[in-house]
Formats: structure tokens, sequence, C-alpha cells
């Protein structure tokens, strides 16, 4: 996986992933993101925008949860956007949609603030 880009906008810090996100990167890319994350802690929910990333496997979605569990600690949300049809398909079989919101794209999950602090699977 190459460099990501990022953005904070308002309470909202955006990060565009790109390539695949596999045993390869996803320790590198969970390193980065951490001190991306912990750079800006006034983000309540960090949007991970995925319409570039054309792989996961199991490694990466590992560094999803992982970054996942390291936002709610501190009172924080993690969202998905703009995954690929292959990309959501498989975290929908990994389960990553029960815990954290997926939207199809930025624009949704942007326009779906409270939603995604007030979001319960259940």
């Amino acid at each position: 996986m190459s460099l990501f880009d990022w953005v904070l906008r308002g309470s909202d810090l955006i990060v565009d992933l790109q390539g695949e996100l596999d045993l390869t990167c996803a320790e590198r890319a969970a390193q980065a993101l951490d001190a991306l994350i912990d750079a800006n802690r006034g983000a309540r929910r960090v949007i991970l925008r995925m319409d570039r990333v054309s792989f996961i496997d199991s490694s990466g979605i590992g560094m999803v949860f992982g970054r996942h569990r390291r936002l709610v600690s501190r009172g924080a949300t993690l969202a998905i956007a703009g995954a690929s049809t292959r990309v959501t398909r498989t975290l929908d079989l990994l389960g990553v949609s029960e815990l954290m919101p997926v939207y199809a794209s930025l624009e949704r999950a942007l326009s779906a603030q409270e939603g995604v602090r007030k979001w319960n699977p259940r």
C-alpha cells in the first residue's frame, strides 16, 4: 500500500487509503494511522475512505479492528466509506459491519454524522 492522504474536516479525520491492504503493509499502515490519530486527538470520528483499496485480507481487517478498538477506548468512532463491492464483501464476511458503520460513499458518511455517533447494530 502506498502512503495515504488525509484531511481533518471539523471533527472528522478522513483518511484516503489506497492500493492493497494486506500482510505486506498492514503493520506499517497501522503504525502510520496510529501516529496520525495521535496527532489529531480532536477528531471524534475517523473515516477510512476505501474507494481506492483494491484488495484487503485478514491482516488488513485486523488493522481496521485495531484502529477501531483504539478509537473506541478514547470515545471516538471509526467508519468505512466507499469500499468497492469486492472489498465490501470481505468486510461483511469478516463482521466489520457489525462493529462499525460501512457507507457506500464518503458523502454518505459525512451526511450521517449524528447517526454514526449513535450507531448501534441491534
